[in-house]
């Protein structure tokens, strides 16, 4: 039998974050307001911002989209986390540390902390859920959201579909009622691990296909980085836990297709910037931070060393970031390895059921 959904009759909401998917999420769930939550609150990192945000209700980093009226803006953290039932965690992933940090003393009993970032931290290697437990324990559930979620497409009501990966199904079903619209479609997932690494290391595949792209290298080298890649995601992911099909799903394929093809990437826009013989610093210092794909790429070659898995697009990008390997010659490094046999793994049972 099915768990039943928790009400939600009385959940109010925060969303830790302004960037631009930080905005969207909290204006997406406000707009379902008056049947799903009592409040959503944005929360701001200065007053001078929550102001700012408030008295004009649009963010200089979503275009074209106005706040919804009665989404909050607060720089207040203790009083917004306190009262709130659920947080929603949009920071980047080398902030997640310092930032919730702040929020962990603030957290309400048994509130859930979903993350809504997709990285690795690069000094542990660390997923976000597992930065976020290292505060929390198992004091309060934890979820990770991600899938094939373009900000600047869900903003605009574009269809849309993610994910919300939790051990606890009930709670799981709770944070899906909560976020799905009209237009935005939310599954639930057990595999927390895998969901969230999907979403992470679609990141570093990207930036390999705007090197690609660049590059000028063609649809079927596009297609074999892709397909390769996933390979790469899904090897790492079951050494550390995640379950193979995952991969197969909306956090693992949905994102890195969406991740890959997409102008509005901004992995693939740092990848064919690189691919044009621009350096890493004169990147981070035009755009005024670096893609999640970077960290991530280093964090992942260390999680894999230690595991003894072999990366070798990953690898390969590695030296390009590093600056140590020249963009034009990383495919003939990748088309000079030994080819060898091409594997698909099947669960155990052969059996595959896909269910909507």
């Amino acid at each position: 039998m099915r768990p039943e959904v928790a009400s939600t009759r009385s959940t109010n909401l925060a969303v830790v974050g302004t960037g631009a998917w930080g905005v969207v999420l909290a204006s997406q769930v406000a707009s379902q307001v008056a049947s799903q939550v009592r409040a959503v609150t944005l929360v701001a990192r200065t007053r001078e911002e929550a102001s700012l945000l408030s008295s004009t209700r649009r963010s200089p980093r979503v275009q074209g989209v106005a706040l919804p009226d009665n989404l909050q803006v607060s720089a207040d953290l203790q009083d917004t986390i306190s009262t709130a039932s659920i947080v929603v965690m949009v920071v980047p992933a080398q902030s997640m540390r310092l930032t919730f940090g702040l929020v962990a003393p603030h957290l309400s009993p048994g509130a859930t902390v979903v993350s809504a970032t997709k990285g690795l931290e690069i000094a542990t290697g660390l997923r976000m859920t597992e930065v976020i437990a290292s505060f929390t324990g198992s004091a309060h559930p934890i979820c990770a959201l991600s899938g094939p979620n373009l900000a600047a497409e869900i903003a605009s009501g574009k269809p849309a579909s993610s994910v919300v990966a939790c051990t606890d199904d009930r709670v799981g079903q709770l944070v899906q009622s909560i976020l799905s619209t009209p237009t935005w479609r939310i599954y639930r997932h057990h595999d927390v691990i895998g969901v969230e690494l999907g979403g992470a290391l679609k990141n570093v595949i990207a930036l390999a296909i705007g090197i690609a792209e660049g590059l000028d290298a063609g649809e079927n080298a596009k297609a074999a980085l892709i397909t390769r890649g996933l390979s790469e995601m899904s090897r790492l992911g079951q050494a550390l836990g995640g379950e193979a099909l995952t991969f197969a799903g909306l956090a693992g394929l949905g994102d890195l297709v969406a991740t890959c093809s997409s102008p509005l990437s901004r992995n693939r826009a740092f990848g064919l910037r690189l691919a044009r013989g621009e350096r890493l610093e004169d990147l981070i210092e035009t755009s005024g931070s670096v893609s999640e794909g970077v960290p991530t790429t280093r964090a992942a070659l260390h999680v894999a060393s230690q595991l003894g898995v072999e990366l070798p697009i990953t690898a390969i990008l590695g030296e390009v970031i590093d600056g140590t390997l020249d963009p034009r010659e990383a495919g003939a490094r990748l088309l000079g390895r030994q080819a060898g046999r091409e594997r698909v793994d099947y669960p155990a049972q052969g059996k595959v059921t896909l269910t909507d």
